[in-house]
């Protein structure tokens, strides 16, 4: 099949729902004898008749009919070549940083994590990235920030830009303004994420200012300590708005010097992230 064009299938054609090679030669605008020298090399080719002649014109034979069945199939099949075909949930590995699937993968989680290949929901941002550059997750949610850390092509799609809030417990309420700045926060107690976060980049850029900078992970112990002591913690606003109303030994207020989130959708293929999108 070296070098097959495939404008000799679409002309068969043509003769075929025409059933004449004179109305076909004025529909493609081309010369009978072409037309009919096209005909014959399909014939040719393929060692079967195409056509036999009748008082009106000509018709297909039985070997005809079949062809042109066939060469219908095989010229859709070709004009969808390389569209995307439907997402198959089954087959999708998603990772999704933790705080950001509790705040803005609700509704997606709740219809589709039954039906996923795999699912991965970490505190570790840059271990979602690693797992994404490795090949081992089709699209990552995570802080947009760490896209730097991605490798290869990428496609992405910003959710939302999130603003981070301080949240402290009865014995650091007074300290909590409507607005505030981290230079409010001098000589406090404050626990931040890991430095791998880039939030918490940005904090420990100014721990002098505090009396104790401690890394923790966000867990039930931190938010704990928080609550029963004079800890401060940073946390996206999300996650701190759920917990300031479902309890009563918590309270908050936006840190307006930090840059917000860019909570960020990424995956490799435009087709992946379009229907994950879709799907919020």
């Amino acid at each position: 099949m070296k070098n097959f064009n495939l404008e000799l299938l679409r002309n068969f054609l043509v003769v075929s729902r025409m059933q004449s090679f004179s109305k076909a030669s004025a529909y493609l605008y081309m010369d009978q004898s072409t037309i009919s020298k096209q005909i014959k090399q399909l014939e040719k080719r393929f060692g079967i008749t195409l056509f036999v002649r009748n008082a009106q014109g000509v018709q297909l034979t039985v070997d005809g009919r079949r062809f042109a069945q066939q060469s219908e199939q095989l010229l859709d099949d070709f004009q969808h070549l390389g569209q995307a075909a439907a997402i198959s949930w089954r087959q999708l590995r998603i990772g999704i940083f933790d705080n950001i699937a509790a705040s803005f993968c609700q509704h997606f989680l709740l219809k589709h994590f039954s039906s996923l290949g795999e699912v991965k929901i970490s505190n570790e941002g840059p271990a979602l990235v690693h797992l994404f550059n490795q090949g081992e997750l089709d699209l990552i949610v995570v802080n947009g920030m760490l896209q730097g850390k991605i490798t290869g092509r990428f496609q992405s799609r910003k959710l939302a830009d999130e603003e981070m809030m301080v949240m402290g417990g009865r014995q650091s309420q007074a300290i909590l303004h409507v607005s505030m700045r981290l230079a409010d926060l001098k000589d406090a107690n404050v626990l931040i994420a890991p430095d791998y976060c880039p939030v918490s980049q940005e904090i420990i850029g100014s721990a002098e200012i505090f009396h104790d900078l401690r890394q923790i992970d966000y867990t039930e112990t931190m938010i704990q300590l928080v609550a029963t002591s004079n800890y401060l913690t940073v946390l996206p606003a999300g996650i701190v708005k759920q917990l300031v109303v479902s309890r009563r030994d918590l309270f908050a207020s936006p840190l307006v010097d930090l840059p917000k989130r860019p909570v960020t959708a990424i995956a490799r293929e435009k087709s992946v992230l379009d229907a994950f999108l879709t799907a919020l």
